[in-house]
């Protein structure tokens, strides 16, 4: 992908652990390359399609002599996050900060971070049983998007029969495509804080839920751990899932399964 390097810009600002960082300030050099399509900006010479690097500069200024952060990493991570809110077009940013005056009192050049994180899709289903159902799907999504996950595509909302043995209401349904630049990691506990934040309480294994917010992929990753386990080990058992990912994204693969999900959910529909 097509890449624009700022390197080496200097900013004076008060970052840092110790009281006399905060208080005289120091120097912080910033430099990053950001990935994204050129094409348009350079044959139809239009700076919406493009990053106007100078402005960029500014805002990073701007950014860093907002606040004191005791560390570097959290610097270097929020400028990540608003270089991405504030330029969508932008794919992937790796930005390196560096300290170059840290009170380390040893013969030493720079101390440095890296952070490098690039756009991913990701599947999430929704399903909610308690209240008003459908407002509350609304309102997981509208969550979502006020944490800068980025809304692609939306299924149609299924009414469906409780899934797992537990006798309760019936459920709404939904799943949604999104673009984020969060870890997967990340992404599945943004989705936990906002079923806490909405008042979900997990009494009864697969029980009634104001809300619930699965992660069924994040493109083609497969993770086992003790967290996360991607795909959703679910995803092949579930019809009312099946239908509403073949209904917006027919043709994706499921990783392991190496099978379209159009094939899956005609298989389990029979």
């Amino acid at each position: 992908m097509d890449q624009l390097q700022i390197k080496d810009l200097e900013i004076f600002a008060y970052h840092g652990l110790f009281p006399s960082e905060k208080e005289l300030g120091q120097k912080f050099v910033v430099s990053a390359i950001l990935s994204y399509d050129m094409t348009k900006a350079a044959t139809d010479l239009d700076l919406t399609d493009s990053v106007h690097y100078g402005e960029l500069c500014q805002q990073w200024t701007t950014w860093f002599q907002e606040t004191s952060e005791d560390l570097i990493e959290t610097v270097a991570y929020k400028l990540v996050e608003r270089t991405f809110d504030a330029y969508p077009l932008v794919q992937e940013i790796q930005l390196e900060l560096k300290k170059p005056w840290a009170p380390v009192h040893l013969s030493l050049d720079t101390c440095s971070v890296t952070i490098h994180r690039r756009k991913q899709r990701a599947f999430i289903a929704l399903g909610s049983n308690m209240g008003d159902k459908q407002a509350n799907l609304k309102q997981a999504i509208e969550k979502m998007r006020a944490r800068g996950i980025h809304i692609l595509k939306e299924s149609s909302v299924l009414t469906t029969e409780p899934w797992g043995g537990v006798e309760q209401d019936s459920f709404a349904n939904q799943v949604v495509e999104v673009e984020t630049w969060l870890p997967a990691p990340v992404l599945l506990e943004t989705l936990l804080a906002i079923e806490s934040e909405m008042g979900r309480v997990r009494e009864v294994h697969w029980g009634p839920r104001l809300i619930d917010l699965d992660l069924l992929f994040v493109e083609d990753q497969v993770i086992y751990t003790d967290d996360l386990i991607l795909p959703h080990p679910y995803i092949a058992e579930r019809l009312f899932v099946l239908e509403s990912l073949q209904e917006i994204a027919p043709h994706f693969i499921h990783p392991t399964l190496k099978q379209p999900i159009r094939n899956l959910y005609n298989a389990l529909k029979k």
